[in-house]
């Protein structure tokens, strides 16, 4: 079951969690990360993520903020039916954002996630979260610059 863990107004921290996925604010606020468990993904849980996730950051709002999707927990897809949801749902997730990137667990998980981001706006994948991070907060770094 999912839960919004959010007090109010959208703060640095948790702010969703089901057993698939946790949503978290960091970097002052203006990184979003959706982190993946390594609990196999249902559509339950995918449809409960996309639902918070288009409350609380609609489309016209995402420009102010970066995403880092971390699925290095996440199993590996294998079904092509669930790949084509996931596809589905990430384009929906990372679209709108100033910058948006994957971080993979492996150079496996890097190659899929290439595959499967080429599909929705080539975001790019990193298997280092530091080059991510670093990736991410520069826009943040040049967009708060006078």
């Amino acid at each position: 079951m999912a839960v919004s863990t959010s007090r109010g107004k959208l703060t640095e921290g948790e702010l969703f969690r089901s057993s698939q996925f946790v949503l978290l604010r960091e970097a002052g606020g203006r990184l979003v990360r959706i982190r993946r468990t390594d609990v196999p993904l249902d559509e339950g849980a995918l449809e409960d993520l996309l639902t918070f996730f288009d409350r609380f950051f609609p489309p016209l709002m995402r420009a102010q903020f970066v995403l880092l999707f971390d699925s290095r927990e996440a199993p590996m897809a294998i079904d092509r039916d669930m790949e084509r949801r996931i596809n589905e749902a990430g384009a929906r997730l990372l679209s709108g954002f100033t910058r948006s990137a994957v971080l993979v667990a492996s150079a496996t998980g890097k190659l899929q996630a290439a595959r499967m981001t080429r599909e929705r706006g080539r975001a790019p994948v990193f298997v280092d979260e530091s080059e991510a991070l670093t990736y991410l907060l520069a826009e943040l770094s040049f967009a708060g610059s006078p």
